[in-house]
């Protein structure tokens, strides 16, 4: 199976799709571990178990960011 990775911004969420960041990882730790550095090179980030979604924020917005599909 091959992973891809998403972020879209939770401001703009008015239709619009997310940014398609990266696409054919063929393992999912290794798109796991790419979506969390992302994440975490953000001084404002965290990670929410409920949806398995890492956040950011950039320029004043909250970003989310994901491999899809989810494990």
């Amino acid at each position: 199976m091959s992973y891809s990775i998403f972020v879209r911004d939770r401001a703009q969420m008015d239709g619009r799709s997310p940014q398609l960041l990266a696409y054919d990882i063929h393992d999912r730790s290794a798109a796991a571990a790419l979506v969390s550095l992302i994440a975490t090179s953000y001084r404002d980030h965290g990670f929410n178990p409920a949806t398995r979604v890492h956040w950011f924020r950039a320029d004043g917005n909250v970003h989310e960011i994901y491999t899809w599909p989810h494990a």
